[in-house]
């Protein structure tokens, strides 16, 4: 028994673009692919035909904090041995998802969340399942998971898609790009405190002009803040007297414009992709500025979600990026040659199919199959 198919429900509210989304639909495929059956209840979105695709059936409703009972009938239906909620607002239906059906519930943390707002949440699973170091670290205290036990996951990576030798020249062509000039590919959710890392980008150009270092960056992505970085962009190339940055939005062909890219800044498993592409990264994000990352600081990186999920050495600030932008397209030989060394240990320790493998490993010590 102790290597039969599992049947696991995933819970999660949205399947929009984001990470946690990105996250579910390379798990579902990944399961799928090692012959498990995966269930997705969710309110759906813009990569519901994604998660289909992978192999997922998919629950939607209207609203997952109050219509979950309507689907209750079609969940049981599928005997799932195991609900699997990933973050704080899924949390709450899926644990009483799998009460309702009587099975095991796991939750999966995908980020850090301030203590007070801890205090008051009452959904943890009896083990915890945290995406990095710093997840774990900002739940392991009293007020958190006191002393329930916190499992170490990681985000996997597609490197078939995502990967060297990409000709991202159709998508030069798209905007016009000037051809002459480094870019930098900013790919994100442009929310909160990941745009403020774009505004900060964005006002590293006239320090990188005054240091005699012409580029361009390239915003790509979505969120309630995409007007005020498409306001900021436009502004700043009035100053500066030309196109120096441009917003290209929503891709689902992401992995070219990171191909685009000198130099990509990303955090998350974005960071991870951009690096599968074989692309000079700097990690910055929600918790701060990590800088660019290589083979000797990548697990230091890694343990704090590429500057998403941990305390971050230093702020997103505009003289952080225009010094470490200005040495990476300093000496480009050497920074594509610590890329590719991160191309290496992506598809050797982080690719789909061990992160499925841990993964699987978690369940089955749910189910007491090991």
């Amino acid at each position: 028994m102790a290597d039969r198919p599992l049947r696991i429900l995933l819970v999660n509210r949205h399947l929009n673009i984001g990470g946690v989304e990105t996250y579910l639909c390379r798990l579902a495929a990944a399961l799928t692919a090692r012959g498990h059956r995966v269930g997705l209840l969710t309110e759906g979105g813009r990569y519901e035909a994604w998660a289909v695709q992978g192999g997922a059936r998919l629950f939607k409703v209207a609203s997952l904090a109050h219509d979950w009972p309507g689907v209750l009938a079609d969940l049981r239906s599928e005997n799932f041995d195991l609900v699997h909620a990933h973050n704080y607002n899924s949390a709450r239906a899926g644990r009483r998802v799998a009460a309702a059906l009587g099975q095991p519930y796991l939750m999966t943390v995908h980020g850090p969340r301030p203590r007070l707002k801890q205090l008051f949440f009452r959904d943890w699973s009896d083990e915890v399942v945290a995406m990095s170091e710093g997840d774990r670290d900002n739940i392991s205290w009293w007020g958190g998971v006191g002393r329930r036990p916190v499992a170490l996951s990681f985000y996997g990576i597609d490197t078939t898609r995502f990967r060297p030798g990409l000709d991202p020249s159709a998508q030069a062509a798209e905007v016009g790009v000037a051809a002459e000039l480094p870019r930098i590919v900013f790919v994100s959710r442009f929310s909160n405190r990941k745009a403020d890392v774009g505004h900060a980008l964005l006002d590293a150009l006239p320090r990188l002009r005054d240091a005699k270092i012409e580029c361009e960056v390239l915003l790509v992505g979505e969120g309630p803040e995409k007007s005020a970085l498409e306001s900021h962009a436009n502004g700043l190339n009035r100053v500066l007297g030309a196109t120096r940055a441009r917003l290209i939005g929503p891709r689902s062909d992401v992995e070219y414009w990171m191909t685009l890219g000198d130099v990509c800044v990303c955090t998350a498993n974005t960071a991870l992709e951009a690096m599968a592409c074989g692309r000079p990264t700097i990690a910055a994000g929600r918790t701060g500025y990590f800088g660019p990352v290589t083979p000797a600081n990548f697990e230091s990186a890694r343990r704090i979600c590429f500057a998403d999920h941990g305390a971050s050495p230093e702020l997103a600030t505009p003289s952080a990026f225009a010094r470490d932008i200005a040495k990476l397209l300093g000496d480009q030989a050497a920074a594509r040659q610590a890329a590719q060394a991160d191309v290496d240990v992506i598809e050797r320790q982080y690719s789909l199919v061990p992160m499925a493998a841990d993964m699987e490993k978690i369940y089955r010590r749910q189910l007491a199959l090991d």
